[in-house]
């Protein structure tokens, strides 16, 4: 806790340092008061004085207005509309204005405001006075002035002078002098007000000035949107105020703005070494006003601290400290005596404390004995818990008083609410915890004991009845290969688990024609098993009725199996039947491993019919594919068994190494031969790790076309 000097401290630099706060409030604002004066009237100078000059230059203008003004032919061309002419007295006009220094640009409009002619070449040429502004003029039979622009964003200083012969205005002449082309005007401004001075667009882009590689090291700092108002920015170790102000189209649009740039580093390294200096005074007379006022408060409260830390000691049980020199007649001397009095009374009951310590250990010891011992008779997950309860309760027991409060919501958790336990009769306390814990575990184990062994019970004929239903589920695959002259067939399937949900079938169909089938139904375990079964059956029914259609049996299944599948199952089968007179295999695929054809040459996986798993959709059509099997190829159909088996280092055994596996089979081994090859292969690619996944494997070996003596038998 803190000390109460060092709150009173505390207070008392809270309180200067919120008289210093208001200080600081009150100079910043006075600055931004004088900094706020400053900015306005510095922008209002720069803008009167930007206004003057440009006033100068429409007067300059004004002062030859007459060229343009009493042109008869001008005006007589603009009052009959002969363009042609209007062109020609135009140009003359404009030539003869750039020549005597007085105008960049000419413009000559119609009394609606229309363009008639100008000066500036453009593929779209538009007026620097913007119409409506024209039509006014006109109208009211005055001058115009100030700044313009045209729809090419051009910026210029404009003088409209109307065409006025009888009966009335017929049109109006303009005259600009460009922002490029009033440097005087700048260099005038620069020298009144000491500052670089520049006219950019409303983009950002320099249209006149005198210092291009100022512009292009302070563009990007300078908020050209901030107009009338005094900016700070600094590039370079230099330090620069800047004013932005609206060039604003008298005749038109915001055209431009005029920005004067001034160099204040001077300035402002003297205003931060001021406030540097400020700063620092301020916290040293902080640091030293802190200082002095912690020795004072020390030596103040020095006699009630001595009587502090002797309470403190007498809390941790040490009863040698006391206050030396109490006596004093003073509220300080007063707590002394008190804290002496106090540390005489504890160490009297700490002598009674000990006495009774030393009988409760004993106690403790006896009771902790018989309570190992009966903790033995049980086993040795029992017993283990057992004991860490007696060193749980031991441990509340002997704790502090703020502890009797747990001991006591234990004894409710047991049962035992009624047991009235105090500090006094703590040793009962836990005796009667202690065997109440026991006893709950000799019965949690009794019942755990009958509930472990009816749940064996129960697994050992689960297991029984998943013997059986594996064996029928094998029973219903090929027990044995097909052969003939011309074919010769066998297949293996091992599941991952007792059941699973991989079939493959092969049968005569009539006496040309064998189908084979390979099936991987989603999931594991008995669904998969029985869905397996449900699509082996339906598949050859279904084949025997369509024996050259493999996808018309496969859409049937499909339909069959997706309106009877409240599981949400589906299988993954490829049916392909052989002819065995012609060696051509037709099949369908419905969204299964490709087979894999080996021939003498090369192995290869067959053309995808892309079909998609069964029993999903409703509806769906199967696409028919035909490959013609030369004498003595091999084809190798599997389900994703095989090509995801992983190993120990989550590696798939994979396509690849299933077609190298393939290519590698001998030309005289019989399918069963080269199926313990493929699954060997795989086992030993996988290793120790466990199998996921169920693994199917048929193998069939194309002889060739029988003879005919062979065929009618």
């Amino acid at each position: 806790m803190m000390l109460l000097r060092t709150r009173i401290s505390l207070l008392v630099i809270l309180a200067f340092g919120v008289i210093c706060i208001g200080f600081a409030l009150a100079s910043i604002t006075l600055a931004d008061l004088v900094k706020t004066q400053y900015s306005g009237a510095t922008i209002a100078d720069r803008s009167t004085l930007w206004r003057k000059v440009s006033d100068s230059l429409v007067q300059h203008m004004g002062d030859k207005a007459w060229i343009a003004a009493e042109n008869v032919a001008l005006r007589q061309a603009i009052h009959t509309g002969d363009q042609e002419a209007v062109q020609r007295v135009g140009a003359t006009i404009a030539e003869q204005l750039r020549e005597q220094g007085i105008a960049d640009r000419f413009d000559v409009l119609y009394a609606d405001g229309s363009l008639a002619y100008s000066s500036q070449s453009a593929l779209f040429q538009s007026p620097i006075i913007a119409p409506a502004s024209a039509r006014d003029a006109i109208q009211q039979g005055g001058r115009i002035g100030g700044i313009g622009n045209d729809q090419q964003r051009n910026v210029a200083v404009v003088l409209g002078v109307p065409l006025d012969p009888p009966p009335g205005a017929v049109g109006i002449a303009g005259m600009g002098v460009y922002a490029t082309g009033i440097d005087e005007a700048i260099r005038e401004m620069e020298e009144a007000t000491k500052s670089t001075v520049l006219i950019v667009n409303r983009r950002g882009r320099l249209l006149a000035g005198s210092d291009d590689g100022l512009w292009e090291s302070l563009g990007k700092l300078i908020d050209l949107t901030a107009i009338d108002t005094l900016q700070t920015v600094e590039a370079d170790d230099h330090v620069y105020s800047a004013v932005v102000l609206p060039q604003a189209a008298d005749l038109g649009s915001l055209v431009a703005r005029l920005v004067s740039i001034k160099d204040v580093t001077d300035l402002a390294q003297q205003q931060e070494r001021v406030n540097r200096i400020t700063i620092a005074a301020a916290i040293g007379f902080l640091i030293l006003m802190l200082f002095g006022l912690g020795y004072y408060m020390s030596r103040s409260f020095a006699p009630l601290t001595d009587g502090v830390g002797v309470l403190n000691a007498l809390s941790r049980g040490d009863l040698q400290a006391r206050v030396e020199g109490a006596g004093g007649r003073d509220e300080v001397g007063r707590i002394a005596n008190a804290v002496n009095v106090f540390r005489a009374n504890l160490a009297a009951f700490d002598r009674f404390r000990r006495s009774r310590q030393r009988q409760r250990q004993r106690q403790e010891r006896f009771i902790r004995r018989e309570m190992t011992q009966l903790a033995d008779t049980l086993d040795e997950e029992e017993r283990v818990a057992v004991l860490a309860e007696l060193d749980q309760l031991e441990h509340l027991v002997r704790g502090t008083p703020d502890q009797e409060d747990e001991v006591i919501s234990i004894a409710r958790a047991t049962d035992s609410a009624s047991t009235a336990l105090t500090r006094e009769s703590d040793s009962l306390a836990m005796t009667a915890l202690a065997f109440q814990k026991m006893s709950d575990r000799v019965q949690s184990q009794n019942q755990s004991l009958r509930e472990a062994l009816a749940a064996k019970n129960a697994f050992i004929a689960l297991q029984r009845e998943l013997d059986i239903a594996a064996r029928v589920q094998l029973s219903l695959l090929p027990d044995t290969g097909l052969q003939s002259d011309a074919v010769e067939i066998t297949g293996v399937m091992r599941p991952a688990k007792e059941v699973g949900g991989d079939f493959y079938d092969f049968f005569r169909l009539d006496k040309e024609h064998i189908g084979v089938a390979v099936a991987d139904v989603s999931g594991k375990g008995v669904p998969a098993a029985l869905f397996m079964v449900m699509a082996r059956t339906l598949m050859r029914a279904t084949a025997i009725q369509h024996i050259m259609q493999p996808g018309l049996v496969l859409e049937k299944v499909n339909t069959f199996l997706e309106k009877n599948n409240s599981e949400d199952l589906f299988v993954t089968l490829f049916y392909g039947v052989l002819n065995e007179r012609t060696g051509s295999f037709h099949y369908a695929n419905g969204g299964h491993n490709p087979p894999i054809l080996v021939t003498r040459d090369d192995a290869s996986a067959l053309e995808t019919t892309d079909g998609v798993a069964l029993g999903m959709f409703d509806g769906l059509e199967y696409a028919d594919g035909q490959v013609v099997m030369e004498t003595g190829a091999r084809l190798v159909l599997f389900s994703d068994g095989i090509t995801e088996a992983f190993n120990d280092s989550e590696e798939a055994f994979g396509d690849d190494r299933l077609l190298d596996t393939a290519r590698t089979l001998p030309d005289e081994h019989r399918p069963d031969q080269d199926v313990d090859t493929i699954v060997t292969a795989v086992d030993e690619f996988t290793g120790e790790a466990p199998q996921f996944d169920d693994i199917t494997c048929v193998v069939l070996v194309y002889r060739g076309a029988p003879s005919d003596a062979q065929a009618q038998a």
